[in-house]
């Protein structure tokens, strides 16, 4: 790719969202002013010079990809939507410790646009739990891993597991071990469901994410922060492509997890 359409595709904000824009199908100018809500005198330059390197194809009032375009904007697409995420909280994700992140994830980390960065209101201090009960109390699904003890999780998770979801559960085996040394009826009644899963992983908090919890229709995904802690600030989204990102992050920590059946 030359450098020249390097420029094209990523130096300009007008020109890279046009092209996304077209990524979805054919549009007219008129379209693209609406959608992409910028003024036609600033736009019309941007679409000339895109038109004059090939990139696009005006067909009578209509602008689509050319070949040449297509292929660009799909290889240039994971890089956008990356730059995207961390540019929604540059803060939060320079803080992160990334390095729990499988690499093969880490390198598909654009999918996880439309996450936003979610920090707890005063009224609950550094907790999370609120938006976990809001979010994952119904779905037919829910997945769940906690590098860390929270004393709502028993009664919550019984709770769901009695609901009929189908529960899959990854616990740090020292955070499973406080949680049935102190919540032991709780930990019996979750491992006697025939719909809930559970599972220990020999890990400590500083090789895992604290948080995920996935289901049909949430993510929530709190990370330690780069001084080992979790400061109660989480990443939240419902977008497709973000549910797949978390299951696929979720199984990979369940993969090398030990299920166990009893107490």
């Amino acid at each position: 790719m030359r450098l020249q359409l390097v420029n094209l595709l990523l130096f300009s904000d007008k020109r890279k969202n046009f092209l996304l824009l077209l990524a979805e199908g054919p549009k007219s100018i008129g379209e693209a002013l609406i959608e992409l809500q910028v003024p036609r005198i600033s736009f019309l330059p941007q679409v000339k010079k895109l038109k004059e390197e090939g990139i696009i194809v005006q067909d009578g009032d209509m602008y689509r990809l050319s070949l040449i375009g297509e292929i660009l904007v799909n290889k240039a697409r994971p890089l956008v939507d990356a730059a995207g995420v961390f540019e929604s909280d540059e803060f939060f994700w320079s803080q992160r410790k990334l390095d729990v992140v499988p690499f093969h994830l880490l390198k598909r980390i654009g999918e996880l646009k439309g996450c936003c960065p979610v920090e707890p209101g005063i009224t609950h201090g550094f907790d999370s739990f609120p938006d976990i009960v809001e979010n994952f109390s119904e779905p037919a699904e829910v997945m769940m891993l906690f590098s860390y003890f929270h004393p709502h999780i028993p009664s919550f998770l019984l709770s769901v597991a009695k609901k009929g979801v189908e529960l899959k559960l990854v616990f740090l085996r020292v955070v499973f071990e406080r949680f049935a040394k102190d919540f032991h009826n709780e930990a019996e009644q979750i491992l006697k469901q025939e719909n809930s899963s559970v599972f220990v992983l020999d890990a400590s908090a500083q090789e895992t994410p604290a948080l995920i919890a996935v289901s049909d229709h949430t993510l929530i995904l709190g990370l330690f922060n780069k001084k080992g802690r979790f400061d109660g600030q989480y990443l939240k989204g419902s977008e497709p492509s973000a549910l797949y990102w978390g299951k696929e992050l979720f199984d990979h920590y369940m993969g090398e997890a030990t299920e166990i059946s009893s107490m």
